[in-house]
């Protein structure tokens, strides 16, 4: 009987242990072999590269927070801690070289902001005057540890950046011209390089919010950004279609900023087919910004025109303006050109190593690395793009192509 008995606990006991360990492998499997969805990008274009360089796949790092779960996990000592912020420290200097080395064009920006006073004053012409202080540091939106977290936060950087620049250099630029601000106007200042900019005064007074277009823009098309900066309370409702241009800068500076940026990114993560990656799927959302806010201006043009149009004449035949923004729009459609051609280009090169494959389905860019099955992939664009692409090439806006041509 006891015999019996033992040979019943021994069973349960090696049945338990085989239990715990095919499920356990099976998990293993699973979560190696790619077939995670959850996984982020960063853990994806980390394992592109292991694999590229010929190793089998393995589970990347989730974060570079330790699991609190962990009660084994090492304490966060003062050396410890110091090591994190020298290395923090070194890859800031990385991606500032980088940013003045690949994009002079950011660079020359962020330094000219970096050079205006901490306060400035000028007089209006109606005999007040108007002062304002810098109340963000040039680097302040440059966040996280690693080369590829600073580098995707350096694009972010340069946006909010070109915002404060877009309001602060308007006072040296009326200096230096020995002009006086306009009452009752929004004043902005347009940088699209070293040598090219625009500086814009018009009156406030012949804007409307942009919030007004929630009653012509329908549901279908209302996409990410509609509520920012069509339904809510960002500077596009007191400055109107100026403030529309506003974001249309900044977001056209940081995607200029990302796609300058790709062999930094390769550098970044190690090798080309995850730098692509880790490029693609940092640069698709700024990419995708410019045709929201393509339709977003229309939009305000076309009400303008038809609810509006003593204050329409005067914005489009305010040169100023409509130069600005038909330069944007021109240079914004041309890098989202240019960045799918780059895209093609890179991928012929990867598939002509032939160590990784990359092919594009469905607006999806994927990569596949060695003898791996797994592709990983990225869009190319935000949803958004394929919204709207069929109202922005309908004839919609045909009663203002005239004064504003492509």
């Amino acid at each position: 009987m006891k015999l019996i008995l033992k040979l019943v606990i021994l069973g349960i006991v090696a049945l338990f242990v085989f239990n715990y360990s095919e499920s356990h492998s099976i998990s293993l499997k699973d979560k190696y072999s790619g077939n995670n969805d959850s996984w982020t990008g960063p853990e994806i274009a980390r394992l592109l590269a292991y694999r590229e360089n010929g190793n089998e796949p393995v589970a990347t790092e989730r974060s570079s927070v330790p699991d609190m779960r962990n009660i084994n996990r090492p304490p966060f000592t003062a050396d410890f801690m110091k090591e994190r912020e020298l290395q923090r420290s070194a890859n800031v200097s990385w991606v500032k070289t980088a940013t003045r080395t690949y994009s002079p064009v950011s660079w020359f920006m962020l330094m000219q902001y970096d050079m205006l006073p901490s306060s400035a004053e000028i007089s209006v012409d109606d005999g007040s005057d108007f002062s304002s202080q810098k109340t963000t540091d040039t680097f302040h939106y440059l966040r996280g540890r690693t080369r590829i977290d600073l580098l995707e936060s350096m694009e972010k950087n340069v946006h909010e950046i070109s915002h404060c620049y877009f309001s602060q250099n308007v006072f040296r630029y009326l200096r230096e011209n020995n002009m006086k601000m306009a009452d009752g106007d929004v004043c902005g200042y347009i940088y699209i390089s070293p040598s090219r900019s625009f500086y814009i005064s018009f009156p406030e007074k012949a804007l409307f919010p942009s919030h007004d277009l929630a009653a012509v823009i329908p549901e279908k098309l209302r996409t990410y950004r509609f509520t920012p900066y069509i339904d809510g309370s960002t500077s596009t409702q007191n400055d109107g279609v100026i403030g529309l241009l506003d974001e249309l800068h900044a977001y056209y500076l940081g995607s200029e900023y990302c796609f300058d940026m790709l062999e930094p990114y390769k550098t970044a993560a190690g090798t080309d087919a995850a730098g692509l990656f880790e490029w693609v799927n940092h640069s698709q959302s700024s990419m995708t910004a410019f045709y929201e806010f393509d339709f977003f201006i229309r939009e305000y043009l076309l009400y303008m025109k038809q609810n509006h149009a003593a204050d329409y004449d005067m914005l489009r035949s305010y040169r100023p303006f409509t130069e600005s923004y038909l330069t944007l729009r021109h240079l914004y459609k041309e890098l989202t050109d240019k960045y799918q051609d780059r895209i093609k280009d890179e991928m012929k090169h990867l598939n002509s190593s032939r160590n990784s494959i990359a092919r594009i389905d469905k607006g999806w860019l994927w990569v596949r690395v060695g003898k791996s099955n797994v592709s990983s992939g990225t869009p190319i664009f935000s949803k958004e793009r394929e919204l709207l692409m069929p109202v922005l090439d309908s004839r919609r806006y045909r009663i203002i192509e005239d004064d504003f041509p492509d």
